[in-house]
């Protein structure tokens, strides 16, 4: 059963109290309902007892209304797009505008420990994806190495006989030691440390086509060799979920990757040509990783989407436009 709100309790209350009251002052009063005079009195009363319960209730929903409307604001709170603040011009009492500034100020602790937290846990991803990568490469495919060397050296003193099951023992190491790359390729990509953003991006694109047969464009119009190192690491995790997608669920026959700045911004665009998709708050296409990356390092990430008309995903970074886009989102 849904309970009665705080106005609807306090309301009822009251009108206790006054219905009381108003009982009081006749017992007191002595009034006789027999006589004319008596039953007007007895009339007045209950018309001011009524009287005074509808003032109480307009009054009372005024003085809650900026309540009610906090409640709304609270529950429209999406922590995964910040800056949005409770406004309410209405409230005109002490408390409320406390209440108000409070959950504003508790709102920009969660806000700063999500990030914080967030911020964490991807270092903490591409900490450990390096050191497994650096793992496969040394040690895993050191020994595999060892592995193939030491069945090439045994081939040759192999009676005839053996050769042929030592060669396909041979293929298979060589194999697992190419997919062993591949993953830690994959990992933590070496181009992007030793060559840059635009290297990794053509090597990339070029693995892509290579294991799909989708051809990609890469479209290099400033390689943004001054952005900072997390933030190259963003755009290239971006272009990698995006690619994901588009070889997974898009069943794309092209792709194109740019690479540039608007206005001064450093901007990448992915699109492709595939079947599109109809909703943008899945999580199986990736989309709250790619938001949550872009927004640490103070970009905006938008993804547009048709069906039957291929998908767009566009990252954008800049710190003053995030910063105007969240005061904007605020108001």
């Amino acid at each position: 059963m849904r309970r009665p709100t705080l106005a609807t309790q306090i309301l009822a209350v009251n009108a206790l109290l006054i219905t009381a009251t108003g009982l009081a002052a006749v017992a007191v009063a002595r009034l006789s309902l027999e006589d004319v005079v008596g039953r007007r009195q007895a009339l007045v009363l209950v018309a001011g007892i009524l009287g005074a319960v509808l003032v109480n209730g307009v009054v009372l929903r005024r003085r809650f209304a900026p309540l009610d409307h906090l409640i709304d604001v609270m529950e429209r709170i999406d922590l995964t797009r910040p800056g949005v603040r409770a406004e309410i011009p209405g409230a005109d009492s002490e408390d409320v505008i406390r209440l108000v500034q409070a959950f504003n100020r508790m709102l920009g602790r969660l806000e700063d420990e999500r990030t914080r937290t967030a911020a964490a846990v991807l270092q903490g991803q591409e900490s450990e994806r390096a050191r497994l990568a650096r793992d496969l490469h040394d040690e895993c495919n050191q020994a595999l190495t060892g592995v193939l060397l030491r069945l090439q050296a045994t081939m040759q003193h192999a009676p005839q006989e053996l050769r042929a099951e030592l060669q396909d023992t041979k293929e298979v190491a060589a194999a697992a030691m190419e997919e062993l790359l591949r993953l830690a390729r994959e990992l933590r990509p070496a181009a992007l440390d030793d060559h840059g953003l635009h290297a990794a991006l053509r090597t990339q694109a070029e693995r892509f086509a290579e294991q799909t047969g989708v051809p990609v464009e890469l479209r290099v119009y400033d390689e943004l060799l001054d952005i900072p190192e997390h933030e190259q690491t963003v755009v290239y995790r971006v272009v990698q979920e995006s690619l994901s997608n588009a070889g997974r669920h898009a069943q794309a026959s092209r792709v194109v990757v740019e690479l540039g700045r608007d206005h001064g911004r450093p901007v990448v665009r992915i699109a492709d040509d595939g079947v599109g998709f109809a909703s943008l708050t899945g999580d199986g296409i990736g989309l709250v990783g790619m938001r949550e990356r872009a927004r640490l390092a103070h970009g905006r990430l938008e993804v547009q989407s048709v069906v039957g008309r291929g998908t767009t995903v566009e990252l954008r970074l800049d710190r003053d436009l995030w910063a105007a886009e969240t005061e904007r989102e605020a108001a």
